[in-house]
């Protein structure tokens, strides 16, 4: 049985804990034990599990627990991944979840503390790295390389031979063309048709996209 502690709440926490559920009910390998989150009160009810301390707390739980951090956010990703990373958490404490109705290709590589969602598709000779996150419908075609702390929402699509940067997000139903690289932390918005690279921090929007705006690059880069 992996025990599973959630960094986070509503939004991405909920979602890794249908996961885990899912997870429980298919194979019995899998138990939410709770959150951990800065902002709601210790014992505060979400789906599946209590909050049970700080993000800072998680030395205090056994080395047999494990965690996953579904920390996305358009445009606060470096803040967060940077707030993963000085955790400083050992490698072996993250767990990959792969939603049992999710469908990957035999040869896929997952990042430890990814989630990989119900209905989301993986094809083959892809990858995807560490932290991670694949929303419910979310579709990577063939040759596909997923870099750390990436997020694909509901019903995007990669194609193939594509390249998604670390922090990059994915907004909900964006399609990315066959060969594009979208780069790190940029943010590609709902419903856009991507038809050439992204640079890196850059926001684009429309069919086809074009770049509308730039976040800027932290100080202290992950």
């Amino acid at each position: 049985m992996i025990k599973v502690l959630i960094f986070g709440g509503k939004g991405g926490g909920t979602l890794a804990a249908r996961t885990v559920q899912a997870l429980s009910r298919a194979h019995a390998s899998h138990q939410c034990i709770g959150y951990l989150n800065d902002q709601l009160a210790v014992g505060t009810s979400l789906y599946g599990g209590d909050v049970v301390g700080r993000f800072d707390d998680w030395q205090r739980f056994d080395d047999d627990v494990c965690f996953v951090a579904p920390l996305h956010k358009a445009g606060g990703m470096q803040a967060n991944a940077r707030r993963i990373v000085e955790l400083g958490i050992p490698l072996s404490r993250w767990t990959a979840l792969i939603d049992p109705q999710a469908i990957t290709a035999d040869d896929v590589p997952t990042g430890a503390g990814s989630v990989i969602s119900a209905s989301a598709h993986i094809g083959p000779d892809s990858s995807v790295g560490s932290h991670c996150f694949l929303r419910p419908g979310a579709i990577v075609s063939h040759d596909v390389k997923v870099s750390d702390f990436a997020y694909l929402g509901q019903a995007c699509v990669v194609g193939g031979y594509s390249r998604i940067e670390e922090g990059a997000h994915i907004a909900p139903a964006a399609v990315i063309r066959d060969g594009i690289s979208v780069g790190r932390y940029a943010v590609v918005g709902m419903g856009a048709v991507v038809v050439k690279d992204v640079p890196p921090f850059a926001i684009v929007m429309g069919v086809p996209a074009r770049v509308t705006d730039y976040i800027t690059p932290d100080d202290q880069p992950v």
